[in-house]
């Protein structure tokens, strides 16, 4: 009894920490906004315990600060913290894109060509929120067709971490765009196996990326911290 006590007791924190890194990274909460875990329990219909545990973990994976005597905190974004994660992911895709050269199978293949053509019917209809899902996809299969996991796995939490910075400000038509031609860009390299151009093209997509990452954080207000703060 005791054992399953415990195991619901993990499971509920598990759950509670699912749904505000989601609310996280949905821009629900806001970066800065100070995290109450009286009326967090009280959201959720919890007690405090497994609330502070979801919110210790959140914190351990940067989504959360924790400041003594205050609290708990949404961490505000800085121009050091998109380049650093965006370095970080460049490095990673790169190698994983070179080890997917070697062993991309058909179907995955036929998976990426899925995606740009789902991607593609997004823009057609001006849904530029949705079409990031499939921005992050596309990535995450090139990741996956590497066939190393703790590579996929990797790159899999740094994605959580963008899509916290691709909630910052408004992102443009013209934006995605771009990224679906570049995308199909590094899908025909991919398909062709030509591991010079792939990583070329990556490596510009990324960077692009990043740019514009920066230029949004530039262009908000009053509700971001902007600079290299630690």
């Amino acid at each position: 009894m005791t054992a399953k006590i415990t195991s619901k007791i993990q499971n509920l924190h598990i759950i509670i920490y699912e749904k505000i890194k989601s609310q996280i990274i949905n821009f629900t909460l806001k970066p800065g906004q100070k995290l109450q875990d009286r009326q967090l329990g009280l959201e959720f219909g919890v007690s405090r315990t497994p609330i502070r545990e979801a919110l210790n973990r959140l914190v351990q994976e940067g989504f959360v600060r924790q400041i003594s005597g205050r609290g708990y905190f949404v961490k505000e974004i800085s121009i050091k913290d998109i380049e650093e994660i965006y370095e970080v992911r460049e490095a990673l895709e790169v190698l994983a894109a070179q080890q997917a050269v070697r062993n991309i199978n058909n179907h995955q293949i036929k998976r990426l060509s899925e995606i740009l053509k789902s991607h593609e019917k997004l823009i057609q209809k001006g849904e530029v929120k949705s079409r990031l899902l499939k921005d992050a996809d596309f990535h995450k299969t090139i990741a996956l067709s590497s066939e190393n996991r703790y590579l996929y796995e990797i790159i899999n939490n740094i994605f959580d971490k963008i899509a916290v910075f691709k909630g910052i400000g408004v992102l443009s038509l013209q934006r995605a765009k771009t990224a679906y031609q570049q995308h199909k860009e590094i899908f025909n390299s991919l398909k062709e196996r030509d591991a010079q151009a792939l990583e070329k093209k990556l490596r510009k997509h990324i960077s692009n990326a990043k740019q514009k990452a920066i230029e949004r954080l530039k262009k908000k207000t009053g509700l971001l911290y902007i600079g290299h703060h630690i």
